[in-house]
């Protein structure tokens, strides 16, 4: 018998959305962050790496999360061409800020107040995947979206990664993965196939964990929107 998890689906269109954003952008320049005040023990950095695909072409994607469960979470992507970043701290639960590094804009982007009831995630089963034990789920939107998640209690800093996520404003549409999801482990792998309805656009989009570092200890200025 099929069994069913419920998880909120607006998340994850929002990340898309993101991806989007960072094709469309131009070229990139590193970010870099300044300050003296350390934070230690309460971080984690989460690498991934992985491609692309659409009706446009192609490419390489990698991501990081950065966390401090006692400051917030920032989302960085890349892709070769784009560099994008998504900011939000705990003292500011309503609103992250999305910034773009090439163009040195930023948008913020305000919680919207309402919670999504969800939709279904089947539960596949079990693989090793990168060395991992994952729980395989995956959410089918119809033939026009499929979307599957392995993911595994034992990457390194996870703890940290539930205490981060209990502290995020439910209501923000642009930070992507805050749901049930995580009630499986943290994410190790996300593929993910769909098609614009109306459009025809399609998009493939497969990510792998390259690394879990609880090792760090990044200024806490690294979760401040750059100035310019």
């Amino acid at each position: 018998m099929r069994q069913i998890i419920t998880m909120p689906k607006k998340p994850l269109k929002n990340f898309l959305l993101v991806f989007a954003i960072v094709l469309s952008s131009s070229h990139p320049k590193s970010s870099e962050t300044s300050g003296t005040r350390i934070i230690g023990g309460k971080q984690i950095t989460l690498a991934y790496q992985g491609s692309i695909t659409t009706s446009e072409g192609n490419g390489l994607i990698g991501v990081v999360v950065y966390i401090d469960t006692t400051i917030g979470v920032r989302y960085e992507m890349t892709n070769g061409i784009s560099h994008i970043a998504i900011f939000y701290k705990f003292s500011v639960p309503y609103q992250t800020v999305l910034y773009n590094f090439n163009t040195h804009k930023s948008e913020v982007v305000k919680a919207n107040g309402s919670k999504d009831s969800g939709q279904e995630l089947d539960l596949i089963g079990t693989e090793n995947v990168s060395g991992y034990s994952c729980t395989h789920l995956q959410h089918g939107g119809g033939t026009n979206e499929v979307w599957d998640y392995w993911m595994s209690p034992n990457i390194p800093g996870f703890s940290k990664l539930v205490n981060a996520l209990k502290r995020i404003n439910p209501g923000m549409p642009a930070l992507a993965f805050n749901g049930t999801i995580f009630n499986s482990g943290g994410l190790v792998r996300w593929k993910i196939y769909s098609v614009d309805k109306q459009s025809g656009e399609t998009i493939n989009l497969e990510l792998h964990l390259t690394s879990a570092n609880t090792k760090v200890h990044l200024p806490a200025t690294t979760w401040d929107v750059p100035a310019k």
